[in-house]
């Protein structure tokens, strides 16, 4: 394989807001080396971009994607000293603010904060997706998002004294953006700037500076693999070094993002690892799309032979699988469908093991609307604009149409049912329905999908389950966690079933566990599973269980929504910054039309508080305020665990 051609030294053009900052910041030095940090940080707002510095030497030690300020002067620039603590929790694992929960909470200054993006609960697994989709880009209501390892960082090494220095550049680095989204640059990891950014000295390196053949053919390759999904070329750019960067992961080496010639004959061997980071449709062909060829036949919804190539065999199994997940039908395969075929796959041979099983389609039509708006939409309770919310629908969301009218209709989401406007989704009729497996004795079964009785019932469609398991869990390495359910069914008896000790019906009872009991299972043989119930694990007979797959809170007795919407009211008080009252705005956004404003230490009720947005009443009067502009108070709280913390998120 020829090698293309390299230039030498580092890419000036890919250096230059490092250069930049580093001539930004050379003033303050003297000023830095006399409080005698650390550390110094520099948050670039026009870029979405935090970088920590080595003080005495300008080393970029750590650097990373953020999210500041919805609106510019939210996130205001200049120069701080980061402050002593001011709260208890400052730093700390868990801090509230308003309707949200957040990670090492740092003072940047006054209400200002770094932080991790935000979580509707105290739970690692409950991130706000719709916070999530929007890392990277200004969203917050001042404060510095990241992600809770870079948050830790900042907590636990960059003390009170530390310079921060706020600033917005002028020109757009989309090429360290696109790197920083995959990853954040930790020094401590081994490598060098200059290798993150993907620039090598070794001649027979492909790396930035590389152009040719040898780099379209290293992106086809990785394209075949399902790791590339970047533009066609002779550039090694940043989609090239995170695809690299990603099969490293793969292949348990090092994640440099360089390409060296041992890495090369790795990803064409033919054994090659394989992921799930590409669209996938008709007319491509490789390892990737064999891999869902191989999970769709496991779901039984592909018959034909695992040649490697996407044929209209496996545009069916893909329509059929849609169908079963309401996501919307054309036969593509993307990303997050392509990783739902395989976990519903996982699930099977959690259920089957090696034995045979049987498949049964069962289906209706159904009218399905999907959010059409980038912002989402609330659901009402009633078909009015003054109707109170009952959840916000985030874009793309996919809900049940129950009933659709002229301007407004009735659907259903998360088990709960509401009204939308017509004009803010769109709508499609479509076969929705369910697969039945179960093996030829009938002891074992499991299910994918929900019947239309579920859905009326107020049962989510599985694409919307799915898609919240994905916010919490997706890694590296794709679907890496299969975590599956069981149901204690003893049949028409309904009797109690013994949890025992050991894989042995001799074995001791440890306690007996009521017929249709939901239970986590954490390991399967071929007649017992092991469980955990009361604190204890042990083991239970298969033939008494009935299995499924569900995110990893699936038998918390609240969604994470309704967590979100029910633990944040009761009444609060005005904390107006800098002698400024508060604003009350039309709608919970942050361009809406402000109504008034608010004094400091003025007690209004707080109906309910979502994403960090608080509907409030004030003598009669309801409107919406930022949650960090209120300090709730304990002493007239309707449902409430803490103290709310100050802060912006």
């Amino acid at each position: 394989m020829m090698m293309g051609l390299k230039r030498h030294g580092l890419l000036s053009w890919l250096l230059s807001a490092a250069l930049i900052a580093l001539a930004l910041i050379a003033p303050l030095r003297p000023a830095l080396a006399e409080a005698n940090p650390e550390y110094y940080i520099e948050v670039d707002v026009g870029n979405q971009i935090v970088t920590i510095y080595d003080a005495a030497t300008m080393d970029i030690v750590r650097q990373m994607l953020c999210s500041t300020g919805e609106k510019l002067h939210w996130t205001p620039v200049g120069d701080y000293i980061m402050p002593e603590n001011e709260k208890s929790t400052d730093r700390g694992p868990w801090y509230k603010i308003g309707g949200f929960f957040v990670r090492y909470a740092t003072r940047l200054s006054g209400k200002v904060l770094f932080h991790s993006i935000p979580y509707n609960w105290k739970d690692e697994d409950c991130i706000d997706r719709e916070c999530l989709r929007r890392f990277g880009t200004p969203a917050s209501h001042g404060c510095v998002r990241l992600r809770w390892q870079d948050a830790k960082f900042i907590a636990e090494n960059c003390l009170p004294g530390t310079h921060v220095k706020v600033l917005c550049s002028d020109t757009r680095d989309e090429e360290l953006r696109a790197l920083l989204y995959q990853e954040s640059f930790d020094a401590s990891k081994g490598f060098s700037y200059e290798n993150f950014l993907g620039v090598s000295d070794a001649p027979d390196v492909l790396d930035r500076q590389s152009r040719g053949q040898a780099v379209t053919n290293l992106q086809y390759r990785l394209r075949d693999l399902g790791i590339y999904d970047g533009e066609l070329g002779e550039v090694y750019d940043s989609a090239t070094v995170n695809a690299v960067r990603y099969a490293q992961y793969l292949l348990g080496t090092a994640p440099t993002g360089l390409a060296d010639p041992a890495f090369v004959e790795a990803i064409f061997s033919g054994d090659a690892p394989t992921a799930m980071k590409v669209r996938l449709e008709t007319g491509m062909s490789g390892p990737a799309v064999k891999r869902l060829q191989a999970n769709l036949k496991a779901l039984r919804l592909y018959d034909d032979d695992l040649d490697s190539v996407y044929d209209a065999g496996v545009v069916d199994g893909v329509r059929q699988f849609q169908r079963v997940y309401g996501y919307e039908v054309d036969g593509v395969a993307e990303p997050n469908i392509q990783k739902a075929i395989a976990y519903e796959a996982g699930r099977l041979a959690v259920a089957f093991g090696d034995s045979d099983y049987s498949c049964q389609w069962t289906g209706e039509p159904m009218t399905l609307a999907t959010v059409n708006v980038s912002g989402g939409v609330k659901l009402r309770q009633s078909a009015s604009m003054k109707s109170p919310q009952l959840q916000r629908l985030p874009a793309n969301r996919r809900v049940l149409v129950l009933k659709q009218g002229d301007g407004w209709s009735k659907v259903s989401s998360d088990g709960e049912a509401g009204y939308v406007r017509n004009d803010l989704m769109r709508f499609a009729s479509q076969m929705v329905g369910q697969l039945s497996y179960a093996s030829p004795s009938g002891d074992r079964t499991y299910t994918v999908g929900n019947s239309l009785e579920d859905y009326r019932a107020g049962a989510d469609l599985p694409c919307n389950v799915f898609e919240d398991y994905l916010a919490a869990n997706d890694t590296q390495s794709d679907v890496a966690s299969l975590g599956g359910y069981v149901t204690v069914d003893t049949g028409d008896s309904g009797a109690p079933l013994n949890l025992r000790a050991a894989p042995d019906s001799e074995s001791a009872v440890l306690a007996t566990v009521d017929n249709g009991s939901n239970l986590r299972a954490e390991r399967r043989t071929s007649e017992w599973t092991q469980v955990t119930y009361g604190g204890q694990s042990g083991y239970l007979m298969n033939r008494y269980l009935m299995y499924w797959a569900g995110p990893k809170d699936a038998l918390e007795t609240k969604s994470d929504a309704e967590k979100a919407r029910t633990a944040f009211t009761g009444y609060a008080k005005v904390l107006s910054a800098n002698d400024e009252q508060a604003a009350v705005y039309e709608d919970d956004m942050a361009d809406a039309k402000v109504l008034g404003h608010l004094a400091d230490g003025v007690t209004v009720e707080v109906l309910e508080t979502v994403n960090g947005w608080c509907h409030i009443r004030y003598m009669d009067h309801e409107g919406y305020m930022i949650g960090e502009d209120l300090e709730f108070d304990d002493s007239m709280m309707k449902a409430r665990e803490e103290a709310t913390d100050g802060g912006l998120s």
